[in-house]
């Protein structure tokens, strides 16, 4: 009599395991690409081929750990799971995010100021973890966010001050790499503490209906 409706729910994978998942997958390959763009032609071809070896099965066993922590975990009814369509917002972010980006590098090539686009990148790439933080919940965004636009400070700051011209592509490479695979070792963990809560029974629910 009361296990009917129960097992009649409607049920789909839990979007904030799937949610952290994409994350993870998408930033760890931001890091790769930041990673190439920082240490393209600083290091000689062998150790910048190995490192970007190294670097490259890091971005892929972390998301492949990533989606098989997802599949591991229990699905959720599907009318607590529905809300926002956030799909459309994130799309809407990710656009505005490269248009602006877009716009802003084309300005500073064409008015002889190309060295300072990898800095402008990580500070826009940064800002737009803002937004990205409200949509999914994710507060920890908001630290990542900071970390890219003071690496973005820095870097103007550092290379100008300097006048090491290696430092506009070093310093904003490696840290926005560094800072976006801390992300996802940090959604790594989430991922495993939402699936590990999601699998304790709720034994005080159950009694009561």
């Amino acid at each position: 009599m009361i296990d009917s409706p129960i097992a009649a729910t409607a049920t789909q994978p839990d979007p904030e395991l799937r949610g952290r998942a994409i994350g993870v997958t998408v930033l760890s390959f931001f890091a790769l690409a930041w990673l190439g763009w920082g240490t393209g032609g600083h290091l000689p071809n062998g150790p910048q081929v190995g490192l970007m070896v190294l670097a490259a099965t890091v971005s892929i066993a972390v998301s492949v750990y990533a989606w098989s922590l997802f599949r591991r975990g229990r699905p959720v009814p599907v009318d607590r799971a529905m809300g926002v369509d956030v799909g459309r917002s994130f799309g809407l972010i990710v656009a505005a995010e490269w248009i602006g980006l877009g716009v802003v590098a084309g300005v500073l090539g064409g008015t002889g100021h190309p060295n300072v686009i990898p800095a402008v990148i990580a500070a826009g790439v940064g800002i737009h973890f803002v937004p990205l933080a409200r949509l999914f919940h994710v507060r920890e965004y908001y630290a990542t966010a900071a970390l890219l636009c003071l690496i973005a400070i820095a870097t103007l700051i550092v290379a100008s001050a300097t006048s090491t011209p290696p430092l506009w592509t070093l310093l904003p490479g490696l840290g926005s790499s560094v800072v976006l695979y801390a992300t996802c070792a940090v959604l790594l963990q989430q991922i495993r503490a939402i699936g590990a809560e999601a699998s304790t029974p709720h034994t005080a629910t159950v009694a009561e209906a």
